[in-house]
This record gives C-alpha cells, structure tokens and sequence, in this order.
C-alpha cells in the first residue's frame, strides 16, 4: 500500500515546519477512504498508513501519534479497538464506523476521541475530530516534554550531573506519586465512612463551592486515564446509586454509570472478577430496559445500550436475541413514524423515513400502501392551493383570462394533477355556478355576445343544468332580436269625400320584396357536428351576400341549438361560396340559410 501523502512544509521555514508537525496513523485497507484523507490530512500530518494494528509498530517510530481506524476494514473490529486502547493509551483514536451510536461506549471510555459516520468523512465532523485529537496529542507531547535543555558544550560532567539530577528528581516524584497515592486513599475512605446519604444529599444540594473544586480537579484528570482500581472505586459508588446503574436514556452516555465504569476496567484488564460479576448483574437489569425501549420505539437508545453490553465482553450469544427483536422492530417503528409524518403534513419527513424503511428490508407491499398514502396527501395538498388561487380569481372577477391567474387556468392545472378528485370537481362547480351567475348578468344587460362566450365556457367544462335556463332566454334574447315586431299603424277615421263626377280607380299598392334573400351554395359547406354533443334542431345563419359569393357579417338570428352548434354554423358559412346571381343589380344584399343539425346514428 502507498503512502497517503509525501511530507509537505507549509512555512518558510522547512525545519520547522517539519517539527511542527504530528504523525497520523490510518489503519485501512479502503483505497477510497485513503484518497479522501489525503487532502486533510497532508498538511498537519506525516501519515502512515497500515493493514492492521498489528503493523502499528514497525509503520511509525513516533511514541504518540493520532490513530484513523476504519472499523470495517478490521476483523472483531471491537476487540482491536480495545487492545489499541490498551497498547497505545495516550495515542487518540479517531474511529470512522457505520453507526456511530453503536461506539459511544468506546468514545467515553477515553482514548477514541469521536466516532464519525463513513459519509461525514468530507464535513466539518471529521475536521472536528482531527482538530480534537491533535489539541490532545500537542498538550500531551508538552507535558512530557523537557522544560530547558543543558548547553551543548557543558561536556560529560555537565552530563553526568544532570544524569544525576534526573534520578533524584525521578525518586522525589515516586516518593511524592506515592504520598499522594496514600492521601488520595484515605480522603475515599473517609468519603465512604461518611455514608451515601450524606454525600446524596450535598449532590442533591448543588454546593457552589464543592462543584467548582469538582471542576477544577477533574480538569488535569482529563488528559490522564484513570486507573482499574479508581474505575472500579467509581464503580462501586454508582452501583449504590440506583439511577447510575445504566447510562441515562435522555442523551449520549458520560461515562459515570456503573456500566460505562465496569466496561473500562475491563478494556484494561479483561479478567478482572468484580467487573465481570457487575456486568453480569447490570444484564439483567439492563435487558429490561431495552425491552422496555424497544416496545416505546426508542430503538437507538436500545441499540446504544446493547453496544455497551458488547464493549463490557458480554458474550454475543447473550445480546442475539436483543439484537434481533431490535432489527424485527425497527421496520414497525419506521412504518409508524411515517403514518404519523404524513398525517402531521410533513412529506418531505416522510419520504426520508420511507427510504429508511426500504433499506430495512421492510415488507413491499406495505411500503407501496405507504407510498401511495403519500402520494395522495401530496395531491390534495396541491389541489388545496390551487383551489385556494382559483377561488381569489373568482372572487377578483378573473373567470376567463388573462392566463394564468385567471379561475380557468387554476381549474386546467387541476385537472392535470387529477380529474377524479372531489377537490377538482368541486372545484369546477365552483367555478361553473361563477360563469352562470356573470352570464345572467350579461343578458340582463342585453350583452348577448358575452353571455354566449360565458356559458359556451361553461359547457366545455362539462354538463351543469343550471346553465340550461340561462342559455334559452340567451337564445330568445337572440331571436327576438333577429325578429323585431311590426307596429301597427294608428287607426285613422278617413273623411268623407266630396261627390265627384266620377269615381276613380283604387291604387293597388305591391307587396314590399323580403329584406333578405335565400342564400344557395355553390358547393357543399364544410359542417361538422360538434364532438361531446347529442342534440339535434336547426339554426338560422344571416349574411350579407357580396357580388363575389362571399359573406360577411354573419351571425345566428334562430337556434334550437347549444351555442356550441352557433360557432360551428357561422364558421362554416364564412367560409362558403353562394350563388350571387340573385342580387339587384349587383348590389351586396342580406340572405339567410338554414341549418340543421342530426347526431350521426350508430
């Protein structure tokens, strides 16, 4: 395997920037995860890369080093993350895992300082992680690091006499580790002696005082793992205390619950009894928890749980079972998370979880239902808005145009999200009983072309009876019009006339000619019967017939028809050609022609 990066300064100064840098140690067999290493790791870091941890010591002479472990690389992944945690204690470990809930036990155990997902290994958590291990590892190299150096000229006696010093500086501090050691156990004796109630009591009171010096003495303790016989004195004191047997369920663990404790006594010394014994007995307790978990849908916390139990050695025969009613209720637990996300209107939530729910290898036909289900709450909150926007259109007078704020385009775009819908065809009722009511409105003021254009619009939405009545007092409106009443002259008493010699012959007045003229084709019109109609009648077209056969001005005087039948009529005869012959002296003259129309027969 190559080397994830060559050396690079990032000063002036090549020497020192050399020393200011620290070794990393990746551990994996990944060639992916090494190319996306490289680019933040090359600057901060000279970086070794190995199969195993096995090869650790013959990649990088350096004591201290930070260590990337890709967990999926390693075989029982958690055993060789616990014997690199006691080989190389004061090295960080940063652990790139598939689930990081399932190692938090690793990470409070001290010497992993994160576990980040494989897909947050180009984010910021990485960076985090990084920026975490090498403040941990600097702050360690300088606390064993020498304060000042001897001149290099001050020869072999100077050497000998610091020689000399280092010893009795190394005895004095073994004989002060040692009183300290001694005062330490007497002070935890004393604290026992005093009795759980007592310091129950001065936790419970919060003292201001006592938490500061918590704080202040914890703070060097940090950098420096505890020994077995304080995780086991811990231990002990959180096994009196009831609450503190587990971890707490309401977030990450802290490392303080009897638990936690015994699992790192064990990762540094696998044999030893009394944490073997007190894992064992936290088990059964622990077992009631994660059922009790598992059947309220707090599965990661079932999950964080049972991983702790692995970490503190208990046998994977044991956990099998937890771990199985874990995985058969998870895809229960997600099905119910979706129902409930579709019904609080969260869809984008719910997509989310119906992909987790697939990946969980869920049943397909409930997952098709859920979709489904998703899909229609996804239509109607469409239909909803566009109901919305159509009805501000209706109430703002925009029934017909200008597109596409106007009622129509709305009714067009919900149609083509769905037709069947009973928000769409409400909607369309809607809007019908609006284009009815203007109609009659229109004949009331003698608008007879608008009120025509109004209901032909509400018929191509489809059937709606009470259009019917506004369209034949339109279509009477139309008639008498075409047809206005003669007035009948005022009755007059004629005078008696003088006598006369002889009468006179009476004048016979002619009848006046008809106003228009029967209009003949020249060739068979092109008229086609309406699609989506059934109705059969006839209608009367007047024209003005030009000397060249043409027509102009037409127009419908008489239906029986649906206005529909009015538009196809009068466009088929401005289109015809009319035998002119029958005009007065050349002179352009109005004619008539009557249609009829007859549902073809099947």
């Amino acid at each position: 395997m190559r080397p994830l990066a060559q050396e690079r300064s990032f000063g002036a100064d090549g020497k020192n920037s050399r020393l200011e840098r620290l070794d990393a140690v990746v551990i994996c067999n990944d060639d992916t995860l090494l190319i996306e290493l490289g680019s933040l790791l090359g600057e901060r870091f000279r970086t070794h890369t190995v199969d195993s941890p096995a090869e650790i010591a013959t990649a990088v002479s350096a004591p201290h080093w930070v260590g990337i472990v890709d967990v999926e690389s390693l075989p029982d992944a958690r055993a060789a993350v616990l014997r690199m945690e006691t080989q190389f204690p004061r090295c960080p470990l940063i652990l790139v895992v598939p689930r990081p809930a399932e190692w938090s036990a690793a990470v409070a155990r001290g010497t992993a300082v994160a576990a980040v997902a494989r897909e947050d290994m180009v984010g910021p958590r990485l960076v985090e992680a990084l920026t975490a291990a090498e403040s941990r590892l600097r702050a360690d190299s300088e606390s064993v690091s020498p304060t000042s150096h001897a001149p290099e000229d001050a020869g072999a006696r100077g050497g000998a006499a610091l020689r000399s010093n280092a010893r009795w500086i190394a005895i004095v501090a073994v004989a002060i580790a040692g009183l300290l050691a001694g005062t330490g156990w007497w002070a935890l004796h004393r604290s026992r002696s005093a009795g759980a109630p007592q310091s129950g009591a001065a936790h419970a009171a919060g003292d201001t005082d006592a938490t500061a010096g918590t704080q202040s003495a914890a703070a060097p303790a940090a950098a420096k793992p505890q020994s077995v016989l304080e995780l086991l004195s811990a231990a002990r004191v959180a096994f009196r205390d009831q609450k503190l047997l587990l971890p707490r369920p309401d977030g990450e663990p802290r490392g303080d619950s009897a638990l936690e404790l015994y699992a790192q006594v064990i990762s540094q010394d696998p044999s030893n009894d009394e944490a073997l014994d007190g894992v064992r007995r936290l088990f059964e307790v622990g077992k009631t928890r994660i059922q009790s978990d598992i059947s309220t849908g707090k599965l990661d916390d079932a999950t964080r749980l049972v991983g702790l139990f692995r970490d503190a050695d208990v046998s994977a025969d044991e956990l099998a079972d937890l771990s199985a009613s874990i995985t058969a209720a998870r895809p229960r637990w997600l099905e119910a998370r979706v129902q409930q996300s579709i019904a609080a209107g969260d869809l984008k939530g719910a997509d989310q979880l119906l992909g987790q729910l697939t990946a969980s290898g869920a049943d397909p036909g409930a997952i098709a239902q859920l979709r489904r289900t998703l899909q229609a709450k996804g239509t109607d909150e469409q239909l909803t808005q566009l109901t919305t926007q159509m009805r501000a259109a209706i109430s703002a007078g925009n029934l017909l145009g200008p597109a596409p704020d106007d009622a129509r385009s709305r009714l067009a775009s919900m149609r083509s999200v769905s037709r069947t819908s009973p928000l769409t065809l409400a909607a369309q009722r809607e809007l019908q009983t609006a284009l009815v009511a203007r109609a009659s409105d229109a004949l009331q003021a003698g608008e007879l072309d608008s009120a025509q254009r109004l209901l032909s619009a509400t018929t191509e939405l489809g059937s709606f009876a009470p259009a019917t009545e506004v369209r034949r007092q339109v279509q009477a409106a139309l008639y008498a019009a075409a047809h206005p009443r003669p007035v009948a002259p005022p009755v007059v008493t004629p005078k008696p006339n003088p006598p006369v010699a002889a009468a006179k012959a009476p004048v016979v007045t002619p009848p006046a000619p008809p106003s228009y003229i029967a209009a003949r084709p020249t060739r068979p019109l092109s008229v086609n019967y309406p699609l989506g109609q059934s109705a059969s009648g006839y209608l009367i077209v007047q024209f003005t017939l030009e000397p060249n056969g043409r027509a102009r001005d037409v127009s419908v005087v008489q239906s029986t028809l649906p206005s529909v039948f009015s538009r196809v009529a009068t466009d088929a005869v401005a289109d015809g050609r009319f035998d002119a012959r029958a005009l007065s002296g050349g002179q352009p003259a109005q004619a008539r022609l009557r249609l009829r129309f007859q549902p073809a027969q099947n």
